[in-house]
């Protein structure tokens, strides 16, 4: 089983899409590690350049006011950052989690239906022994009787279609 791109960003070009499982393991193994791909790289890069940026002018202009307020805004970017990772583990993790479940549903059924096959391929088997030992008990007894139990079955088949005809049109049901 496998999740389309949509149920992960919503957006065309997901490393972990279909596209990507045709590209071979490493691809996948690629796409399992960053499931989002490079899309929070540039805010990613943005935040890291401003702080790097306001670190060094702090460091250049020695203010101490400016250099708690870029502190305190490194500190919020960073939680906000750290909890976004956390809400994303935890939503793959959940999805993986189903996943793992509905898989293991999936081989519980094919276990048990290749359990089931194997039977009624050997309860088919035994079928089609006894019928040819029938058969062949049948055309034993008829070629020792020199045809005569063929006849015979052919005398009891013909009355019983007879008597069937008689049940049928039994004129007491008619009234």
């Amino acid at each position: 089983m496998e999740l389309d791109q949509s149920s992960f960003t919503g957006k065309p070009g997901w490393r972990g899409g279909p596209a990507s499982t045709a590209r071979g393991s490493r691809a996948s193994a690629r796409a399992i590690r960053h499931p989002f791909g490079s899309q929070a790289f540039p805010a990613t890069a943005i935040m890291i350049g401003l702080a790097l940026g306001g670190g060094v002018y702090v460091i250049v202009a020695n203010r101490d006011g400016l250099a708690a307020i870029g502190l305190a805004a490194s500190v919020v970017a960073t939680t906000a950052m750290a909890c976004r990772a956390r809400a994303s583990i935890r939503r793959l993790e959940r999805r993986y989690e189903v996943l793992g479940r509905a898989r293991a549903e999936s081989e519980r059924a094919r276990h048990d239906q290749e359990v089931e096959n194997a039977e009624l391929e050997r309860r088919n088997a035994e079928l089609k022994s006894e019928q040819l030992a029938i058969l062949e008990g049948f055309d034993w007894v008829d070629e020792r009787t020199n045809g005569r139990l063929s006849d015979l079955v052919q005398e009891a088949g013909d009355e019983l279609a007879e008597f069937a005809d008689e049940v049928l049109d039994d004129p007491a049901e008619d009234a």
